[in-house]
């Protein structure tokens, strides 16, 4: 095939997700082909010198992030096997279009995910763009009720342990349930994770309890910007309404932090207000960080879209909980004003 017929099928099938690249100046101008991981025949991989990840669009899901060559961030159930009228706990990285509160007018009831979010193939390509940046979009229609299209464009850093999520709805034609990205990763085994807490929040320990009881002060330790959650007993799920808009999770010696963009939609956040949330269930071995959207009722040929950035990087083990909690600030480049406050003076 010729270079410039090349070069048109590769725009083509890159555009079938309807996302926009990250960066509107990027070309395709190499494919990368399919490999078979786990039981799937059909999955990408992008990697440079620090960081990689799997994606599958059978599941529509990212199925591997790793550091510097470390086990996966992800859990990933890949002996699930069903069909298109069940949700799998497959694990990995995934969005919903609805949130869990509208569930149970969907379905009667707020869990399992209703039968218009089970299970279904993703489209996916894959290509390297001129300046050698690596891309994967994925993207899957919804029919009644939702009426939407969805698609995730993945762009990993060519050098950075670095990756963005460009994620977009589009309404295909009249409904009246209104849609959220509401990003979640499944991250096995981590040992803490860090919640931003704001200095205008709703919330009177800035963080709220969306489901079980409010961790005690062993479980959730206060760093005055943050709050860093002990993830290694116990289940509780967690949100934040701070602006800045992000969460991350430690395992082992790596952190894996999650920042979403702040785009004006026009609509209020899921849950009372929340931006991120986590679930932890360590009895199951595995928490979830999640940022959401608002949520925006949609007409036809309306969209709604975010970028997600996520950072790798190494950090002691044993680190205290609010260094930890620090070393996010920094890598987020954040300024001081929003580190914990100084010790008073001793007397």
């Amino acid at each position: 095939m010729k270079m410039q017929s090349l070069l048109a099928v590769i725009l083509l099938t890159a555009s079938i997700g309807g996302a926009q690249p990250v960066d509107d100046n990027a070309v395709p101008v190499a494919p990368i082909a399919p490999v078979p991981f786990e039981k799937w025949d059909h999955a990408f991989e992008l990697k440079n010198p620090h960081a990689g990840i799997v994606i599958v669009p059978a599941i529509g899901r990212i199925a591997r992030i790793t550091y510097k060559g470390s086990n996966s961030f992800l859990r990933l159930d890949a002996g699930l096997a069903g069909n298109d009228e069940t949700w799998l706990n497959h694990g990995g990285d995934w969005v919903w279009p609805v949130a869990q509160s509208r569930w149970t007018a969907m379905a009667g009831s707020d869990w399992p995910p209703p039968r218009p979010l089970a299970e279904a193939p993703w489209t996916g390509t894959a290509w390297q763009d001129a300046d050698g940046t690596l891309c994967c979009q994925m993207s899957r229609e919804y029919g009644d009720p939702l009426h939407i299209k969805v698609s995730r464009l993945i762009k990993l850093d060519r050098e950075a342990a670095r990756f963005t999520i460009r994620q977009r709805i589009e309404r295909t034609a009249e409904s009246d349930v209104p849609v959220v990205l509401w990003n979640i990763s499944q991250i096995a085994g981590a040992s803490r994770v860090v919640i931003p807490r704001g200095p205008a929040s709703i919330f009177e320990k800035g963080v709220h309890a969306l489901l079980f009881a409010m961790p005690d002060d062993k479980k959730l330790t206060s760093c005055g910007h943050a709050l860093v959650y002990d993830a290694t007993a116990g289940e509780h799920k967690l949100c934040s309404d701070s602006k800045r808009g992000w969460i991350a999770a430690q395992k082992g010696n790596a952190v894996i932090v999650e920042r979403v963009s702040a785009e004006e939609t026009g609509g209020a956040h899921p849950d009372g207000g929340c931006v991120v949330e986590m679930y932890s269930n360590a009895g199951l071995g595995y928490s979830e960080i999640e940022t959401l959207s608002a949520e925006k009722k949609l007409f036809p040929g309306e969209s709604l879209q975010n970028t997600i950035t996520v950072d790798l990087f190494e950090v002691a083990a044993d680190l205290p909980a609010c260094e930890l909690a620090g070393a996010v600030s920094a890598a987020l480049g954040e300024t001081p004003e929003i580190q914990p406050p100084a010790a008073p003076p001793t007397p």
